[in-house]
C-alpha cells in the first residue's frame, strides 16, 4: 500500500506579506510562502481565472489573461506592477467568460533582445457558433516591450457547440526551439465517445509550425504536463466526480475517457457519462489517481539539488483542494510518497524559478513564491 502523507497548513497571503508553512513531516524541508497582487492579470466573467505563467531564463515573468482574456503581460518586480505586451484574442472571437483566456505560454527560444513564444487559447469559430483551441506563435521584443503575432500553428477540430466552453486544456511542454507537446481537452463535446467524430479532442499532440502528430488520446482535461527527468512525458488531468489522474504518456496510448474512469458521473444532464466507473479496465492505467477530486492544474519537477530528500519530486497545483501536491516518484515510475501543502487559494499555473523556488498564479489574482530552507 502506498504511503500518503498529508500536510495542511493555514496561510494568510496578503500582498507581499510572508506566511510560513509548517515543516514537511520528515523534517527535511521548511517552506516560506509570500505573495504579491496581480489582480489585473485575472480574467473575469462567470468565475475568475488566474493568468497563465511562463518564465524566461533570467526569471522574467510572463503572464497570459488579463481583463480581455487574451492579453500578454510581464511582471515588473521592482515596481510590483504589470505591463501589457499586447492583446491576442480578438473581442469578436470570445464571449465575456473567464474560460475564453490564454491557457498557457511556452518559451521556445530567447535572447537578451527577443523571445519566441507560443500561446494557446479557446476562441469562437467562424460565425461565432462553435469553439476551437488555437496555438499561435508570438515574437516578444524585449527592448520595445511588446509582442506581435507571427503565425498560427494549430486549430483544433471539430469546432464544437459554443455551449461547451470547458475542458480546453492547452498546456505546453517545450521539446526544443521548434517543437512542443500540447494537451487538447475534450471541450465538453457531447460526442467525445465517438472516435470518428472527436477528431483532435481529448489528445496530446507533438507540434511544430508545420505538423501536428497525435501522441495519445482518451484524455478529459489535461491541465498539467511535464517531461519527468527530461525524458518521460507525464500529464495530470481532471476526471469527473473524482478520478483525477497522473499519467505516463505512451506513444499511441489510449487513456480511456470517456469509456472508463475512476470517477463518477455527474447529473443526468451532463454532456457525457463514463461508460464504466471505478475502473480503467482495457485502457492505460494512471500511475496514481485521486478520489475525491483535487482538480489538478500544472505539473512541474523540482531540481535534484536544494530540496533535500524531495529533490526530483513532482509538484502539482490544484483548484478544488487549493493545495500543492508534492510527489516522490521512483525509477519504476511509481508514486512512493506524497505531501499536500495548503495554499489557501486556487492554483492556476506553476513554474520553477532559477533558484529552485516555486512560482504560482492563483484565480484570486496572486503571484505566490514558495521558497525553501533545508533543516
Amino acid at each position: 500500500m502506498k504511503k500518503v502523507v498529508t500536510l495542511l497548513t493555514s496561510l494568510f497571503l496578503g500582498a507581499g506579506v510572508p506566511a510560513n508553512a509548517a515543516d514537511f513531516e520528515d523534517g527535511s524541508v521548511s517552506l516560506n510562502i509570500t505573495s504579491r497582487s496581480i489582480d489585473k492579470g485575472v480574467t473575469e466573467g462567470g468565475n475568475t481565472r488566474g493568468p497563465a505563467l511562463a518564465l524566461l531564463k533570467d526569471d522574467t515573468v510572463l503572464l497570459g489573461g488579463g481583463r480581455s482574456g487574451g492579453e500578454l503581460l510581464t511582471w515588473n518586480k521592482a515596481r510590483t506592477s504589470l505591463r501589457s505586451l499586447g492583446k491576442f484574442i480578438p473581442a469578436d472571437r470570445r464571449q465575456v467568460d473567464s474560460r475564453f483566456a490564454i491557457n498557457d505560454i511556452a518559451v521556445l527560444s530567447e535572447s537578451a533582445a527577443s523571445a519566441k513564444l507560443l500561446i494557446s487559447y479557446p476562441r469562437l469559430g467562424a460565425g461565432g457558433s462553435c469553439v476551437e483551441v488555437v496555438i499561435d506563435e508570438l515574437a516578444y521584443d524585449r527592448t520595445k516591450q511588446r509582442a506581435a503575432f507571427v503565425r498560427n500553428w494549430f486549430v483544433s477540430k471539430p469546432c464544437v457547440p459554443v455551449s461547451a466552453v470547458q475542458h480546453t486544456a492547452g498546456r505546453f511542454e517545450v521539446i526544443d526551439k521548434n517543437s512542443v507537446y500540447v494537451t487538447i481537452g475534450d471541450l465538453g463535446y457531447s460526442e467525445i465517445d465517438n472516435r470518428s467524430k472527436r477528431g483532435d479532442l481529448g489528445s496530446v499532440f507533438k507540434l511544430t509550425a508545420k505538423s501536428a502528430v497525435k501522441v495519445s488520446q482518451g484524455h478529459r482535461n489535461a491541465q498539467g504536463i511535464v517531461l519527468f527527468d527530461m525524458k518521460v512525458l507525464m500529464t495530470a488531468e481532471h476526471g469527473p466526480r473524482g478520478g483525477d489522474e497522473l499519467n505516463v504518456i505512451e506513444d499511441g496510448g489510449d487513456y480511456g475517457w470517456p469509456f472508463v474512469s475512476y470517477g463518477q458521473p455527474y447529473s443526468g444532464g451532463d454532456y457525457v457519462k463514463p461508460g464504466k466507473t471505478g475502473s480503467h479496465e482495457g485502457y492505460i492505467e494512471p500511475i496514481t489517481y485521486w478520489v475525491p477530486s483535487i482538480a489538478p492544474t500544472e505539473l512541474v519537477q523540482l531540481p535534484v539539488a536544494g530540496w533535500g530528500s524531495w529533490g526530483r519530486a513532482l509538484v502539482l497545483g490544484t483548484l478544488r483542494e487549493e493545495v500543492l501536491v508534492f510527489m516522490k516518484v521512483n525509477e519504476k515510475l511509481e508514486v512512493t510518497d506524497s505531501v499536500r501543502v495548503d495554499m489557501g487559494d486556487r492554483i492556476r499555473d506553476l513554474e520553477v524559478l532559477s533558484n529552485g523556488s516555486l512560482l504560482a498564479t492563483t484565480d484570486s489574482g496572486k503571484l505566490i513564491t514558495v521558497s525553501i530552507s533545508l533543516k
